[in-house]
């Protein structure tokens, strides 16, 4: 609904950069239902590369991937550190997410 408020404005958007690919897939529909074309009218980006969506939307949906597997080998890491130590601090860990380009950019 959010989305298809944003391209229904005579100022919409260029782009849509969105929380998750699910809500891109929402982005998509909502731009079909205004007739927009992905990417000519409004450029589309989502963040995650769940591969049932990024990879079969038409256009494919370019997306920031996250890295599960490493993600889940860091918390584990940490909660066993934390075990062994007692009790750790939070700490703030980044990981890389690398950019998936397909043609809704």
């Amino acid at each position: 609904d959010q989305a298809r408020r944003l391209l229904d404005r005579k100022d919409r958007p260029t782009a849509l950069v969105c929380y998750n690919d699910q809500i891109a897939m929402g982005a998509y529909q909502a731009a079909t239902e205004l007739n927009l074309a992905i990417p000519r009218d409004v450029a589309v980006i989502g963040f995650d590369n769940l591969e049932l969506i990024a990879g079969f939307l038409r256009p494919g949906l370019s997306t920031m991937e996250l890295p599960h597997y490493e993600m889940g080998q860091r918390a584990v890491q940490f909660v066993l550190g934390e075990s062994a130590a007692g009790g750790a601090r939070p700490e703030q860990l980044r990981v890389e997410c690398p950019y998936i380009a397909r043609d809704s950019v």
